[in-house]
């Protein structure tokens, strides 16, 4: 006699739900996302639909998706029939990404609900080191943890749509952080204006967290305005 089936809420299922191998579209998109990011495609450089395919040996189909993915965060613009580049930062780039972030991010921070203490404490301590670094000289660990410390927040507001909304911001705001972050008197406000933002996390006050946040994004986007107008950006 046959073993009857076990009812399906009998079964274990853990660890043996199918992993999904990145589409080739995916693959594409990625490696785009990163080259953008990092400088290695110059701006408003023109790029061509099939030159691109033959590089990643994927037809012009995956490709064409991965670069629609890229057009709708912002990083790639159409140039040409079949062509696309690197849009360049500009005033218009800065004050367009800063404000949906400063939009979103404020947010955020007034429904920002019990944040782990444990969190708190180790951001502080990472955030010290950081700071204390920058007035060394060296900013990178400054810089690369910009999405890191600002998730502290985010993370906790209760509204997945924003997150979403925030991380398709990310190579945009990425590429201007990779930009702004050589310049120590922008760094160094910036680490500031951290500083106040961690004081109102531990402090619990929703009202503080939301002002300092407001501060902070409105003084990068001043700064890193006044840096490209200096420069004919």
């Amino acid at each position: 006699m046959p073993a009857s089936v076990p009812a399906w809420e009998s079964l274990d299922l853990s660890g043996r739900a199918p992993r999904k191998a990145p589409s080739l579209a995916d693959q594409a998109y990625e490696a785009l996302k990163q080259w953008v990011v990092d400088g290695d495609l110059p701006a408003g450089v023109p790029l061509s639909e099939n030159d691109l395919a033959r590089r990643f040996s994927i037809s012009r189909s995956p490709l064409r998706e991965a670069v629609r993915r890229l057009q709708d965060e912002g990083l790639l613009e159409p140039s040409g029939p079949r062509g696309f580049s690197v849009p360049p930062l500009s005033v218009e780039l800065v004050r367009e990404v800063y404000g949906v972030r400063r939009a979103l991010e404020t947010a955020a921070a007034e429904t920002a609900v019990a944040i782990p203490p444990a969190d708190i404490r180790s951001m502080r301590e990472r955030l010290d080191d950081q700071v204390a670094r920058a007035r060394q000289g060296d900013f990178a660990p400054f810089n690369e943890n910009d999405f890191a410390f600002h998730d502290l927040f985010v993370a906790n507001c209760g509204n997945r749509l924003l997150i979403s909304h925030l991380h398709r911001l990310r190579g945009s705001l990425q590429r201007i952080i990779n930009y702004a972050g050589r310049f120590e008197a922008h760094t160094m406000a910036s680490c500031d204006e951290h500083l106040a933002i961690m004081a109102a996390m531990e402090a619990g006050s929703t009202a503080e967290l939301r002002h300092t946040v407001d501060v902070h994004i409105r003084g990068v986007t001043e700064r890193l305005v006044a840096t490209f107008e200096a420069n004919g950006g």
